[in-house]
């Protein structure tokens, strides 16, 4: 999920105490992957899990917006986390590249966080000229545009097969 979503520029944007326009939709973002996650959790059985998760999860955020958390705490936080989100979807471009396709990977979500990112350089800029958010949403929009390029290229490629294993060789046999 930390590929798809990365909250902290709606939390450093909320705490900094921007405009609803540098942060407005990270709000519904942070809602909807909570509540990914914990239905990841509950279906998958781990129901322990689930309520800790739902108790802890909207504690954190409290103690993150509301004032708790120094502000250079969480601009910290959102400088780490830009290496976090560049190698996420790097991992995802290499996998592509030696899949020689993108497999199951939505054209239209890549589109959507490549524009959504390009859109928050702007407002970034125009709003905030904070340099840790427009890093952020640059250095977000170029693996976007990565993943975006190849998408565009990989549009009509099939997935390469897995080699064969060669005959010459035995399979060792159980004693």
């Amino acid at each position: 999920m930390t590929s798809q979503y990365h909250p902290l520029p709606g939390l450093t944007a909320t705490a900094a105490r921007f405009s609803g326009s540098t942060y407005g939709e990270g709000v519904f973002l942070i809602l909807q992957t909570a509540l990914i996650a914990a239905m990841v959790l509950h279906f998958s059985g781990q129901r322990l899990l689930t309520l800790l998760f739902t108790l802890l999860y909207p504690a954190a955020l409290y103690v993150l917006l509301a004032g708790l958390t120094p502000l250079h705490v969480l601009w910290t936080l959102q400088s780490a986390n830009v290496p976090i989100i560049v190698a996420a979807k790097l991992i995802q471009a290499v996998s592509n590249f030696r899949n020689g396709s993108t497999g199951q990977l939505s054209a239209v979500t890549v589109f959507l966080l490549f524009a959504g990112s390009l859109a928050r350089i702007f407002t970034s800029v125009q709003d905030t000229g904070d340099t840790t958010l427009i890093v952020t949403f640059i250095a977000t929009s170029l693996v976007n545009g990565l993943l975006a390029a190849q998408v565009l290229y990989y549009w009509n490629a099939k997935p390469a097969k897995p080699a064969k294993k060669k005959a010459g060789k035995k399979a060792k046999k159980s004693d």
